[in-house]
């Protein structure tokens, strides 16, 4: 018995040892496996690299195309004769390439391209309009390209759609998604907040560049509803003042926003607003008070032949508090109801309690020169300035009959009269209003009619410049703007307007004017032009006096692009905004906006 026991117990040693064996080998299966796996998901995990993210680009190390050698100081026209260039450019050197191809220019893109055949005779030039990357004609005669350029150092023309940064040392990655991120997101994984609070978004510009923005204080794509108008933006500005947006027309919820945005897109600020608003703008007063301000629309002007919408102003304060929701003309002159409303197109907040105000009544006027005593149905034109409820002066045009021969569009009197069905003519339609900074005096950008100088007090007018009627000497009609639009005063006493349709070929462009005012006289003019054709709204802001850089909304007929920063010096536009869904604005405000007040 004790030897059989014995016995058992030596085998069950054995058993146990091999038990122990098998254990100790599935373990090491097991963790190699396990091993494996890991290695097996850490390729996996490798596997997905940069270039199979969305918004990350590859960059190979690129051959430079350019040779500033080979450039010659001339540029050629559209029937391939050699004219004179401009702005500082040249013709490249000779480029070889195919129909389709893709070539990039770093730097100032300018926008003269033109294609030769394989023995270099010219077949066409092709108009760039600014654009940095090209694509070669369908064309199997092209052989040769060459574009206008200005020679620098780092200057670079490659094949490709995107540009690499030389400066990198070979080949590396840009994450563009960075700059801007999916609104759906519920948290940016690109902010880092630093320790004191501010709040950082890295950016990582198309040449591979990292940096970083400061977004302290603006929300989050979590904290925008839903339905917020999607953007986007081309470019960067040179400016770091924001803009104050308002979007126009109703949407199918029946409202709209206003907001505040910085030039990198981020929202500060934003507002629903029943139906949609005008003009939202930020205000300084002469103690530095800062306000916002904005117009409400309330209804359309009816049975009449402009487009005008009665508003009311809502007045904030600096933290968008409202103090004022409803500022409007008071009851004077051919206004007879005590809660009127303003038009649409432009205003001026002085005080809290101080305003210049624009509006329009319907009138039947019984002084159009040729057809005296005939009652014509007038849209009347209005500006009111008031300080404490009371009326300060009141111009209304029906009491001016010069207007009338001076007006340029809507103004078939004769047809209107003895019609009952008529509808009211808008003869003047004012669209802007500023104030000289010297004399204080008034000047209203009327489409109709051009501008109109007003004596501040009086409501005289001192002068007018149009189509209909100029009192500037020196002026030629093709100087003078066409159904214009947005007049301002800059710092040198100089006046802008965006001129709608006075260009080349009815083309937009934005016109600039040193007067001697007091001697009524024209002393320099610039005219800088654009491409497009805008057929009404709009306006043309000064960024930067040195090169000719101004913001521009092109308002009505521009449905691509919502506004843009040109840089006139050049040719280049530095940003553009498009909403996705082509709304375009009615007019765009930047910074802080200061009205001189007078005595």
């Amino acid at each position: 018995m004790k030897s059989g026991s014995n016995t058992g117990m030596v085998g069950g040693h054995h058993v146990g040892r091999y038990i122990q064996w098998i254990f100790n080998v599935v373990v090491l299966v097991a963790l190699a496996l396990s091993v494996a796996l890991n290695c097996s998901l850490y390729r996996a995990i490798e596997s997905l690299s940069l270039e199979d993210i969305e918004g990350v680009s590859y960059f190979e190390e690129q051959e430079n195309l350019f040779d500033p050698e080979g450039c010659e100081d001339f540029f050629y026209d559209y029937d391939g004769s050699v004219i004179e260039a401009q702005n500082g450019s040249v013709m490249s050197n000779w480029i070889p390439c195919s129909a389709g191809q893709q070539i990039t220019r770093n730097g100032i893109a300018t926008n003269v391209v033109c294609y030769f055949d394989a023995d270099k005779n010219f077949l066409q030039r092709v108009d760039s309009y600014g654009l940095a990357t090209i694509t070669v004609p369908d064309d199997d005669a092209i052989a040769y390209v060459r574009m206008a350029v200005q020679v620098a150092d780092s200057r670079m023309i490659v094949y490709g759609d995107q540009i690499s940064d030389t400066a990198a040392g070979g080949d590396y990655y840009t994450i563009d998604e960075l700059m801007i991120s999916d609104r759906n997101l519920e948290q940016d994984p690109t902010i880092i907040e630093s320790p004191d609070g501010t709040q950082w978004r890295i950016a990582v510009a198309d040449d591979g560049s990292i940096s970083a923005v400061d977004v302290t204080g603006t929300l989050s794509a979590s904290e925008l509803p839903e339905d917020f108008p999607q953007y986007t933006i081309t470019g960067s500005s040179i400016s770091d003042e924001d803009f104050l947006v308002s979007m126009r027309g109703t949407t199918d919820a029946g409202y709209n926003y206003i907001f505040v945005m910085t030039p990198q897109g981020d929202i500060r600020w934003y507002k629903q607003v029943p139906g949609y608003a005008y003009n939202f703008r930020k205000i300084v007063y002469d103690d530095g008070t800062i306000r916002y301000a904005y117009q409400q629309y309330d209804s359309d002007v009816e049975n009449i032949n402009g487009g005008i919408t009665f508003t009311h102003i809502v007045l904030m304060d600096e933290s968008f508090n409202v103090i004022n929701d409803n500022i409007h003309p008071l009851a004077y002159g051919s206004i007879t109801e005590s809660d009127y409303g303003c038009e649409n197109h432009d205003y001026k907040i002085l005080a809290d309690d101080h305003y210049i105000l624009t509006t329009v009544t319907l009138s039947m006027a019984e002084n159009v020169p040729g057809y005296e005593g005939k009652q014509i149905p007038v849209v009347n034109a209005i500006v009111q300035e008031q300080k404490a409820g009371e009326v300060l002066m009141q111009w209304e045009a029906i009491d001016h009959p010069e207007l009338y021969t001076a007006s340029v569009y809507n103004n078939d009197f004769g047809a209107l009269v003895d019609d009952p069905d008529a509808q009211y003519t808008d003869y003047v339609h004012i669209n802007s209003v500023a104030v000289d900074p010297e004399s204080y005096d008034l000047l209203i950008s009327c489409r109709s009619i051009g501008l109109i100088k007003l004596e501040r007090e009086t409501g005289d007018i001192l002068w007018m410049m149009g189509r209909g009627r100029n009192d500037i000497a020196g002026l030629a009609d093709e100087q003078i703007g066409l159904y214009q639009h947005d007049v301002r005063y800059l710092e040198d006493g100089s006046i802008t307007i965006f001129d709608n349709s006075g260009g080349v070929d009815s083309t937009s462009r934005v016109c600039r004017y040193w007067i001697d005012e007091e001697n009524k006289k024209l002393e320099s003019f610039e005219e800088l032009t654009t491409e497009y054709k805008s057929t009404s709204m709009g306006c043309a802001g000064l960024v930067d006096d040195q090169t000719d850089t101004y913001l521009i909304c092109y308002g009505g007929g521009i449905a691509d692009f919502a506004f843009e920063e040109r840089d006139f010096s050049t040719g280049q536009v530095n940003m553009q905004l498009e909403f996705d869904n082509g709304d375009t604005l009615y007019r765009i405000f930047r910074g802080t906006e200061y009205t001189p007040v007078g005595e």
